[in-house]
């Protein structure tokens, strides 16, 4: 995969976020600052013991310090927070527009949509920049300011006494690339342990090689020769996790003795005659050895957002060799309604994936005329067509002869039959869809509708009055701010929010694919009540999976075997079409 063309400095630095940078390095900085302090106070303290003004000086200014460290550390985590918010919204926007604007489309000849489906892209940018946000939740960007503080107060330690401070900052620097060296390879064997799993599952699933393959064991049952390694080196590779586990924290957890035992061993050496001086060493170690620890502990969690985000390059850099359309700005289209669509598809036929491969499934002869303000249902029997249909009027497929004509109010008109790149995008600029997988993040209630780091006043207006026309979301009582968790939501609630994001970005065609799975009464209502707002400013598709969506729409096309046969509304079909009678027949049997 090419990333030449995909640079880091792409994807971690954004429009705002310079300040959020200065003064986060400004926080590393005070830290330092604050780090240098802290020995010379602590030993000024010692010093001053005899003296109870100069103690109880030396004593405030050391808690200065301290309340100063606190306060700085909070604003640094805080300002690392935002941070890290703002990256995670920039990082899946970003990727997420390059590859709806890239034309990874199929058509006849070549069949390249699934090399980027939307499911994958969705989940491979969630969980790719969820290893971001892991850095904030595990406290991992913590440690960055617990280096500077600590480094400083080393380098500080070094003016009073230069040779046991080299020596405690050389013991430590050695101490935390051991344990780096021990977590790496504690990855190592936890990642055997993991594959040795593996294969004892796949053991236990092979039935086949299970019984061809068994004999008589010592505990009288039979078992697979094939399961005996397998288990014998998955409990193998257990032991020596165990080990290694035992061993590495035992060590994390002894540093701080064996330090202070070097310091005991070094002291004859060193020419302290002060205890304010040991009273310093002492308090300097305790203070450094929990960065230390947290070095080894923390640097995975480093390695995963670093793997993440070079994944998400290679990912931008792929979509680099694919024919892509720049984002179109100021389109002559942007401000005007749609007045009607004209659809005309003269054949599309699946590529084969093998010459062995059967007769594959095509669509032809499909002809959709529609106005705007219209609701058209596509329905028919599984299998007939109606996905294919609605991917090609989302220009997620394009077929090698088709046309798609829209006019708009002013007289003007744009058509694409799928040679001009260009109008790809202009086309699809008009253009919502509303899955059965429709996708939310787990951002605000705000972003997952406006699709928008940036604060749309106009949302809350917007928000405001669609509440009062769906009492469903009066009850669910969702505000602008509240935090979207899309694996708390159910599919339907889940394409109720996706199908008002596509009335709030103004689509002028909205293409539903309805929920084929149960919903409750008010909820379907409410799926209803959006499909009329959207009905009254834009031209909308819906593949029906409900006899209510049916019975309202202005004109249904009724599928079989990749052609449209019949269209008509509601009562006229159920006299004259055979078809959709067997629709209409199934709904009705599967709502009973």
């Amino acid at each position: 995969m090419s990333t030449s063309k995909s640079k880091w400095s792409d994807l971690l630095f954004f429009k705002g976020c310079g300040i959020l940078v200065a003064f986060v390095l400004v926080c590393l900085l005070v830290a330092s600052a604050l780090g240098i302090l802290v020995p010379r106070q602590v030993t000024e303290l010692s010093r001053a013991y005899e003296n109870k003004n100069d103690y109880i000086k030396a004593l405030w200014y050391l808690g200065a310090i301290f309340i100063g460290t606190y306060i700085n550390r909070v604003t640094y985590q805080l300002l690392i927070n935002v941070y890290i918010r703002r990256l995670v919204q920039h990082v899946r926007m970003t990727c997420y527009k390059k590859w709806m604007m890239a034309h990874d489309v199929m058509t006849s000849k070549k069949d390249i949509a699934e090399r980027y489906p939307q499911g994958e892209v969705l989940a491979r940018i969630v969980s790719d920049t969820e290893s971001l946000r892991e850095l904030v939740t595990s406290g991992t960007f913590g440690i960055f300011i617990d280096i500077f503080f600590v480094v400083s107060c080393l380098a500080s330690f070094i003016s009073l006494n230069s040779f046991v401070g080299s020596t405690l900052a050389v013991s430590e620097i050695l101490a935390a690339l051991l344990l780096l060296w021990g977590s790496r390879r504690m990855r190592e064997v936890f990642h055997a342990v993991s594959k040795a799993r593996g294969m004892v599952q796949r053991t236990i699933a092979n039935l086949v090689g299970g019984f061809s393959e068994t004999h008589y064991n010592q505990h009288e049952g039979y078992a697979s020769k094939r399961g005996e390694i397998a288990f014998n080196d998955y409990l193998n590779k257990i032991l020596k996790s165990n080990v290694w586990d035992a061993g590495y924290y035992s060590l994390a957890e002894s540093l701080y003795p064996l330090l202070l035992c070097l310091m005991v061993f070094i002291f004859p050496y060193s020419g302290i005659r002060e205890a304010a001086l040991i009273f310093a060493i002492v308090d300097l170690i305790q203070r450094s050895i929990g960065p230390v620890k947290d070095i080894a502990s923390k640097i995975a969690n480093v390695q995963r957002a670093s793997a993440g985000v070079s994944r998400l390059q290679e990912f931008l850099g792929d979509l680099e060799d694919v024919p892509s359309t720049p984002t179109v700005v100021n389109s002559d289209f942007d401000n005007i309604k749609i007045t009607s669509l004209t659809l005309h598809v003269d054949e599309f036929i699946y590529p084969k994936k093998s010459e062995s491969d059967d007769i594959p499934f095509s669509i032809s002869d499909v002809k959709v005329e529609a106005k705007s303000g219209e609701v058209i249902g596509i329905v028919g029997l599984s299998g007939c067509g109606k996905s294919t249909l609605l991917k090609i009027m989302a220009a997620q497929i394009i077929p090698e002869k088709f046309s798609i004509d829209l006019n708009f109010d002013n007289n003007s008109s744009l058509i694409w039959d799928g040679k001009d790149i260009s109008r790809h995008a202009l086309y699809q600029r008009q253009v919502g869809l509303v899955s059965q997988e429709s996708h939310l993040f787990s951002e605000t209630l705000r972003f997952n509708i406006t699709l928008n780091p940036e604060h749309e006043e106009r949302f809350d207006e917007f928000w405001g009055w669609v509440c009062s026309q769906i009492e469903y979301l009066k009850k669910w009582n969702l505000n602008p701010n509240d935090k979207i968790e899309p694996k708390e939501l159910s599919a339907g609630q889940r394409q109720l929010l996706a199908a008002i994001r596509a009335c709030y970005l103004k689509k002028t065609i909205v293409l539903l694919d309805e929920i084929s799975s149960a919903l409750d009464s008010e909820l379907e209502e409410a799926l209803r009540e959006v499909v009329r707002l959207i009905q009254s400013s834009c031209l909308t598709f819906v593949v029906a999976h409900r006899l209510e969506t049916v019975r309202n729409a202005n004109k249904i096309i009724v599928m079989e075997d990749g052609r449209a046969i019949d269209s008509g509304i509601h009562d006229e079909l159920l006299k004259f079409s055979k078809v959709y009678q067997e629709f209409v027949a199934e709904l009705s049997l599967s709502n009973t």
